[in-house]
Order: C-alpha cells, then sequence, then structure tokens
C-alpha cells in the first residue's frame, strides 16, 4: 500500500492489518489505495466497501435499470411480439413508452420511476408472466422437447410427475431466455441431460 507497510483483511471479520517491519496494527480509518490498485474505505478498522466494486454494482445496476422495460416487453409480449395479446403485454408496453420519455429528460442521478417499475414486474410472474409462444419457424428448445417427449404430443401424459417437472423446466427456460440474447441457458442444459435421463423422464406412450 501507499505508505509502505502489508495490509491483510480478514475475511471472516473484514478487519484492516497493516504490518510493517514485523509490527501489525490496526489500518487507520480512511480510503487506502493497495499494491494491487484495489481502493478500499475502513471505518472502525473494519473495510466497509471496495471502492472498485462499488462502482462495479453501480454500473451494473445502471445497466439493470436501463434494459429492466425492454426486458419486461421480451418477457410478456415475446421477442416478435407471439403475445401481443396477452393482458399483460399492453401495461409493458407502456411501461417502455414512459421509460423512453423520461430517458429523453435531464437526468439527475435518481433511478427513473419505469425502470423502477419495470424491475418489480420481473418478478412479479403472477400477472408479468412469460410469453410460452415460439416465434415461428424457431427451433425448439430442449426443455420444449423434453416435454413433448414426457407429456405426449397431445398431453396424454400430463398428470405424471415428469411432466410436471418437465412444464416447470420449460418456464424457468422461458424466464432464462428473456436475459439471455443467444438463447443458451443454465435450465436449457439441465434439460438437455434430462432428455437422456430415461430412468426419471421416459418417454410417454
Amino acid at each position: 500500500m501507499l505508505g509502505g507497510g502489508r495490509v491483510t483483511i480478514d475475511p471472516v471479520t473484514n478487519k484492516a492489518t497493516r504490518s510493517s517491519e514485523g509490527v501489525s496494527s490496526q489500518l487507520w480509518d480512511g480510503v487506502h489505495r493497495l499494491d494491487n490498485g484495489a481502493v478500499i474505505i475502513v471505518r472502525d478498522g473494519i473495510v466497509v466497501r471496495d471502492v472498485l466494486l462499488l462502482e462495479s454494482q453501480r454500473q451494473q445496476q445502471m445497466e439493470e435499470e436501463r434494459e429492466a422495460c425492454t426486458l419486461l416487453v421480451r418477457k410478456v409480449c415475446g421477442r416478435n411480439d407471439e403475445c401481443r395479446k396477452h393482458p399483460a403485454c399492453d401495461p409493458a408496453q407502456q411501461l417502455l413508452m414512459l421509460e423512453q420519455e423520461e430517458s429523453q429528460q435531464q437526468w439527475d442521478g435518481r433511478s427513473r420511476e419505469s425502470s423502477r417499475l419495470c424491475l418489480d414486474a420481473l418478478v412479479n410472474s403472477d400477472y408479468f408472466q412469460s410469453c410460452t409462444k415460439r416465434p415461428t419457424g424457431a427451433p425448439r428448445s430442449s426443455c420444449d422437447v423434453l416435454r413433448q417427449k414426457v407429456c405426449g404430443t397431445r398431453l396424454q401424459c400430463a398428470g405424471d410427475q415428469a411432466c410436471d417437472l418437465a412444464n416447470q423446466l420449460l418456464l424457468m427456460e422461458m424466464d432464462e431466455q428473456v436475459f439471455s440474447p443467444d438463447s443458451f441457458t443454465q435450465t436449457g442444459a439441465q434439460c438437455r441431460e434430462a432428455l437422456g435421463n430415461t430412468d426419471m423422464f421416459s418417454r410417454c406412450d
């Protein structure tokens, strides 16, 4: 660190200690830049926040807020408006329009109301449900294939536990695809594994 000495931070207590010439002492309160370039804030001998981490989190929050309403419309209405008749699609589009109007105004550094509403709506799956319709001509996902395998083409095995699990995985995959532009998701990978698990996910006859 600047000024000499070696700084160690206890991973459990976050207590910062400075060692120099064989003598250890509590690191004094204030802002400190370490040898690796990291900047830490110490209060009462405890590292309260890493400035670089704080800035990274702030940037991430701004990015999430900036994309929230666009993601909400994609989630509810579909990537190509497949679910435009869903009751929640119109409110989602109205929030997006409000966000676009607010973005034209001078930013005062605070979160926009529309962005906060969209962030809340993204986790409200009771009303703002994910669009379950696939775009015309789009390849079927792994979870879609799994559901058809265990539930049947006419849902003749809809009452089976495997079908219930497949439906849950499909909904989880659709939620994840809202945030994944390339459509590759962790749940999709789980469905690909499940397709090979014939004990739990046997084919519906």
